[in-house]
Parts: structure tokens; C-alpha cells; sequence
């Protein structure tokens, strides 16, 4: 996969998104105990919102992707569709300084 230059990541798990329980949204993973978000489950506003305000346990995302590894995010405009948009959190050199545990969960 091609880095994505404005979402550093500090690991790729290997868990399979597949197996774990919720919706399409955000599942928990019952390996690590935690609530795993589906950044193309949401629109780029909705994700934006999600880094500014994360969970007290830390953030753990994953997220479909371009051949060019940008993030694809669900459409504001066109229902059912996911679009690249640039995305750049609001908080990523914070986030990177806090340890907040965030990382990319394999097995689309």
C-alpha cells in the first residue's frame, strides 16, 4: 500500500474486520478490546469530527483505499458512493505525541 502522507498510523493489524461484532460503522475487536471505526463508513466531515473529539481509550481506525492509497470516504452527494477527499486530522501531530494506539485494520 502507498503511504498516506497526512494520517500517520502507528501500526497494521492483522485482525480480520469481518470477524468482529457491531455494524458497518464501528465494530469491537475482542482481541484488543477495542472499538475499531470505519473511516469509509463516514463522510470526511464526520471523520474529521471523530479525530477532534476520539474515544478517552484511543482511536482505532480502518479504511478503504485508492490504488494510490488515499482514504476513501463515504459521499456527502452521491448516496452509496465512496470519493477520495483529502484528509488531514486535525489533531495528527498531537495525536502521534499522545500514543493514542491508532492503527489500520486489515481484511476488506
Amino acid at each position: 500500500m502507498a503511504p498516506i502522507r497526512s494520517l500517520r498510523l502507528k501500526f497494521a493489524c492483522d485482525e480480520d474486520w469481518h470477524a468482529f461484532a457491531g455494524d458497518a460503522g464501528v465494530r469491537r475487536c475482542e482481541t484488543c478490546r477495542t472499538a475499531v471505526h470505519d473511516l469509509s463508513a463516514l463522510t470526511r466531515s464526520e471523520a474529521t469530527a471523530l479525530f477532534r473529539d476520539p474515544p478517552a481509550s484511543g482511536l482505532c481506525v480502518r479504511y478503504q483505499h485508492d490504488a494510490m492509497g488515499r482514504i476513501l470516504f463515504r459521499s456527502e452527494t452521491r448516496p452509496g458512493q465512496l470519493v477520495w477527499q483529502r484528509f488531514v486530522p486535525p489533531t495528527v501531530e498531537a495525536a502521534a505525541d499522545a500514543d493514542t494506539g491508532a492503527g489500520e485494520r486489515r481484511g476488506d
